[in-house]
This record gives structure tokens, sequence and C-alpha cells, in this order.
């Protein structure tokens, strides 16, 4: 079963669609059963009454999977992969997104970038804290794939040779901004740079460590094709999603496993 760990801003939205497409009706967007965003993360537990409602699961996804949190013991049959992105990048899109579609227009950067959730994301995602070297092991003991945004479509071929061989990764973009030009301020003015810096240091430090020494064990794995295939995948992909699939992906979510959600956190503890 895929586990997909899914990193704000970094192409995660698009990967989402790609499972739906693919698995339909056996996949899910998960959250805990007691509650959607407060409290533990999603769980083993959660996972063990999940497959009661989806017995033939192939794949999950959501914003409250983390690396850190095994889901199974020994995380027997269970494939955890994820996606990290250039931190500096990724945290300007988190800031530039609360204003534009959460509609916080009177946020400020500089008093925003302070505050503890927004610093060195991706690490505390993976790891649980800002530490490195933590997230390190979590990555090489769980065998976690780990592409990159800035080679999304070889993060995405190899991604199917290496995990999935029956992921459709078909795909159109979703999720994406319209305009870039908060992100780009941020990046671009030496004062909100250097606090984005300072920011990230763990970031920095793990992605550089992913996009040197992991991602290069992905390309060797994959094979001396991998520039070529990435050119005929590129030119060829049909640039779209299984719609029936996707379509019965969120009957599936919204007709029983969202009602069952809302029970249990009501008490009703159906299953």
């Amino acid at each position: 079963m895929l586990v997909f760990v899914h990193i704000n801003k970094t192409g995660g939205t698009t990967i989402t669609h790609i499972l739906r497409s693919t698995y339909g009706l056996r996949h899910c967007q998960v959250e805990p059963f007691h509650a959607k965003w407060t409290g533990p993360p999603f769980s083993a537990a959660d996972l063990q009454r999940l497959r009661k409602i989806y017995p033939n699961l192939k794949s999950i996804a959501g914003h409250r999977i983390y690396g850190h949190v095994d889901l199974e013991p020994g995380n027997m049959g269970l494939r955890y992969f994820t996606m990290m992105r250039d931190p500096l990048k990724s945290c300007a899109s988190r800031f530039q997104y609360k204003v534009q579609v959460s509609k916080k227009e009177n946020l400020v950067f500089e008093e925003w970038i302070q505050r503890d959730w927004t610093r060195n994301h991706q690490t505390k995602w993976i790891a649980g804290v800002d530490d490195v070297n933590e997230a390190i092991r979590i990555i090489k003991e769980k065998n976690m794939f780990v592409g990159l945004t800035e080679r999304y479509d070889e993060s995405m071929l190899m991604l199917k040779a290496l995990l999935a061989n029956d992921l459709n990764i078909s795909y159109k973009r979703v999720n994406v901004a319209r305009d870039n030009t908060i992100k780009d301020r941020l990046l671009n003015t030496e004062s909100t740079r250097q606090l984005l810096i300072e920011a990230q240091q763990a970031d920095l430090e793990l992605y550089n460590y992913v996009r040197e020494e992991i991602y290069p064990s992905f390309q060797r794995e994959y094979g001396s094709s991998l520039d070529e295939d990435v050119a005929s995948y590129q030119k060829n992909r049909i640039n779209n999603y299984n719609n029936r699939n996707l379509t019965l992906s969120r009957l599936k979510h919204f007709i029983l496993y969202k009602p069952l959600l809302h029970l249990n956190r009501w008490g009703l503890k159906i299953i």
C-alpha cells in the first residue's frame, strides 16, 4: 500500500489526484478519526479502522500523515513516499497561499515567519522535530521515496518504476498559484530572503542532503535510460486524469467515509 506524506506546497495535490485517478475506490484521503486538525495525527489505529471501510485499500494521502508516525508494526507492506521542494520557495509559497487563498490580506510576513510552525516545515513533517539527522534516519529506515518538486516529471517516472508499477502518472497540474507576485517579492528582497534563510536552516540542510545523496540513489536504481524515458514521458503523457476513478473516489469519500468520521467524533463509534 502506498502512503503519501503530503508536505504543503510541494506539488502534493497533483499527486493526490494521480492516486485517486489510479486507484479510485481503493484510495482514501485520510483524517484521524478523533478530529480533523486537533490532537494526534493519523495513526495505526486509524488505519486499522479505515481498512474496515476500504478492505482493498491501495493508497492513502492526507495532511495528517507524518513520516515519524508508524502506521503498522514494522510497516510491513507500506511504501512511503513524499515530495520535497526548495525550502525558501516552499515557505514563500505557503505565505502567499495564506494571503491569496486563505484571504489573510493583513498578514505581516515578518511576524508570520517567527511562528514555530512556519520554520523548518518539511523536516518537522518527516521527523516530528527540526532534527535533520532524525529525518534522514526515518527516510532510510522506512525506505521512503523522496521526489523533488523541481524535478517533478522525473520523480513521477521513478516513483512508478521503483514503488508502484500500476500507477497511472498521466496528470494535469492542480492547485497552482495564478499570481506569484508575493512569493517572488519575498525571494527577491534581501531582507525577507534572509528571514526565509534563517527560518529554514534545518530544511535547507535536509533538502541539500536529499538532493545530493538520496535522490541520486533513486536515479541510479532506475538505470541509464532515465533521461530518455523522461523525454518520452513528457512528449507522450496524457495531460488528464481517469475521471471515472476520480468521481468514484470522491463519492465514497463523501458518502461513506466522511459521515463515519463525523459519527465517530460525535461519540457514535460504529467501526
